[in-house]
């Protein structure tokens, strides 16, 4: 939700920081963390420290996400480990994929060129879990009749590595997908994630010209006239990384579109850093969101993150919410 002058509104009866609020027992503090850091060669982790050191969603909200990804790669550094890394890594050497595959599930729509001057990235999330989101994506941006190509078989942005604190696969993602991407004078990016992580560390160590979009930036108001009542998840990784703008934006393309936007206070939906890791506090930080969607007066709960909506499409069913679960993209086709 954004009050008249644009700024984000968060909930009052609840902290601002979603781990702090489920786990406060073991959430560092900003000022814990950046004290950490200032003695970042004297910490000597245990093996129990998992719990404090992985309880974060990576919503971008606190002034020190970049320093708690660092104390994750000491973690590790350290001869730590986490449930899930050993098969993740291996996964990545097969496949340059968290999952085990690299196996596109969308239907490709009729309509996309084999080659074109933009390239249309989705992500490992975005193709494997979520294939009608994508879908639904690649069918709106054909009917606005934008000009773009996709690859067959797309390389992990590194997202999963990067938030993990495991740097030697990110690394090798940035430097194989810079390979590609010079190929290219711009790319949509459909995932926030993705969108972060190519303009802020990618694209200074590319020598080409290419530019990084995203994907939301294309949206304009439905031709045909709808109606309902609809909730937003707006995107944490949008509005704690310099883009407040989208959230107002997407509103008002809805609304032009005849839909009328219910107000709800932002907070995250705990999707930010995927579904890994600490899974249980981001179970229970997915469970206090659909308790604010869940209204019987409202028609819809939509999102236009791809994390924001494997949470919203899986945890609307579990907790049986009374708003439908539509993906930005279905509203406005």
């Amino acid at each position: 939700m954004v009050d008249k002058n644009g700024n984000v509104v968060y909930p009052n009866d609840r902290k601002k920081y979603p781990t702090e609020e489920v786990d406060r027992e073991n959430f560092y503090l900003d000022e814990d963390v950046k004290q950490m850091i200032r003695d970042l060669n004297n910490i000597q982790f245990k093996q129990d420290d998992y719990s404090k050191v992985y309880n974060c969603v990576h919503c971008g909200l606190c002034e020190t996400e970049m320093e708690r990804i660092q104390l994750k790669e000491v973690f590790l550094k350290q001869g730590f480990t986490l449930e899930g890394l050993k098969e993740m890594r291996e996964c990545f050497e097969t496949f340059r994929s968290p999952y085990p595959t690299n196996k596109m599930r969308i239907k490709r729509p009729q309509g996309i060129p084999e080659t074109s001057d933009t390239l249309y990235f989705m992500g490992c999330l975005s193709t494997i879990r979520i294939p009608l989101y994508t879908e639904h994506s690649l069918q709106y941006l054909l009917k606005l009749g934008i000009d773009f190509t996709i690859l067959e078989t797309e390389i992990c942005c590194g997202w999963p590595w990067f938030a993990s604190g495991s740097m030697k696969e990110f690394e090798t993602c940035k430097k194989e997908n810079i390979e590609i991407f010079k190929n290219f004078k711009k790319v949509i990016c459909l995932c926030p994630a993705c969108y972060f992580l190519f303009n802020k560390f990618y694209k200074p160590e590319m020598d080409s010209e290419t530019e990084f979009e995203f994907v939301v930036d294309y949206l304009e108001p439905s031709k045909t006239n709808k109606a309902g009542k609809v909730e937003l998840q707006h995107l944490c990784q949008l509005i704690n990384r310099g883009r407040e703008d989208v959230s107002e934006f997407v509103e008002n393309i809805l609304r032009k579109s005849g839909y009328e936007i219910e107000n709800v206070p932002h907070w995250c939906c705990g999707g930010g850093l995927g579904y890994m890791h600490r899974t249980d506090i981001i179970d229970a930080i997915a469970k206090k969101r659909m308790d604010d969607f869940n209204r019987d007066d409202v028609d819809y709960a939509t999102t236009y993150c791809v994390s924001c909506w494997w949470i919203l499409n899986r945890f609307s069913k579990q907790c049986k919410i009374k708003p439908k679960a539509k993906d930005i993209f279905e509203l406005l086709l």
